[in-house]
């Protein structure tokens, strides 16, 4: 199938065909892009949260060529802090088990760790969350987005971030070190 030869004005009327339409054109280019760099299903997360932000923001576009590099460029940085995102978890994973060397062990001459009793600890504090921070953090754990926690809770994305950060500021007080990276580290996922 040929695709319609597109221009800015259509675009920025921001209606469901305007979408469409970029949909149409740019989504699978986009989403290529991006896995030049990461996983598939991050490259489909990518391309679909800028569409949403898009949605969002309606911005004006003088030009095509100014879209275009717009998109790619969204895509671009994206695509840099997801890799950020990763490297930062990865070294929060290794001082993790750096720090905690003494748990440690394996007959087998296999390294494992025991995270129990961490876990225990972990959750013990989740329980004594007032009831909206403690089911945004369960649900962030579980590697919810903030807008499907929203969804879910029928409360706002920005309300979830706030909880979300009560939340965490909150187990950082009242957790061990060792509780508290795992917790970062589940969030992380």
């Amino acid at each position: 199938m040929v695709k319609q030869r597109i221009n800015i004005s259509e675009i920025c009327v921001w209606d469901n065909n305007s979408i469409s339409l970029l949909y149409d054109h740019f989504y699978s280019a986009l989403v290529v892009y991006a896995m030049q760099d990461v996983e598939k299903s991050v490259a489909e997360d990518i391309v679909q949260e800028l569409f949403s932000a898009l949605w969002v923001k309606r911005p004006d576009f003088v030009s095509m060529a100014t879209l275009k590099s717009y998109l790619y460029n969204s895509v671009r940085n994206a695509v840099k802090n997801c890799i950020r995102h990763e490297a930062v978890r990865n070294n929060f994973t290794q001082a993790y088990v750096k720090e905690n060397a003494q748990f440690i062990l394996d007959d087998d001459g296999q390294e494992q760790f025991f995270s129990e009793e961490v876990f225990r600890r972990l959750f013990l504090a989740v329980d004594t969350l007032p009831k909206r921070q403690r089911e945004v953090l369960l649900l962030s754990m579980e590697g919810k987005k903030n807008r499907e926690i929203a969804k879910k809770l029928l409360i706002s994305a920005e309300t979830v971030k706030v909880l979300k950060r009560r939340a965490i500021a909150s187990l950082k007080e009242k957790l061990s070190s060792e509780a508290f990276l795992m917790l970062l580290m589940l969030l992380s996922r």
